[in-house]
């Protein structure tokens, strides 16, 4: 039986952000004072507990981004800064951590 694909989430850590691999969360994690991580069963669920616990945190309420495909369905595209505007959800994650932090 193939064992299930675990997401880990790194709330207080190196870097906060979903994993989901053990080996990219632990070394976050180790030996950081106060470190604060959980593992998940699926990503749906593990995007939800990130977003509740910067919520709960900083008072900002987080949502995914629009994806510009669904808007633009079966289209051509003829703009070339169109892929340069698409962004994963982990790319825009990190960003709004990053910016979160440094300000």
């Amino acid at each position: 039986m193939k064992p299930c694909q675990k997401y880990y989430v790194v709330f207080e850590g190196r870097e906060r952000d979903i994993y989901d691999s053990w080996e990219w969360c632990q070394p976050l994690v180790y030996r950081y004072k106060g470190a604060l991580f959980r593992s998940f069963d699926s990503l749906k669920v593990a995007e939800y507990h990130m977003h509740e616990y910067v919520h709960n945190k900083y008072g900002v309420q987080v949502c995914t981004p629009p994806l510009i495909e669904d808007d633009v369905v079966d289209e051509d595209i003829e703009d070339k800064k169109f892929e340069e505007r698409k962004c994963s959800y982990k790319c825009w994650i990190t960003s709004f951590v990053i910016a979160c932090f440094l300000s």
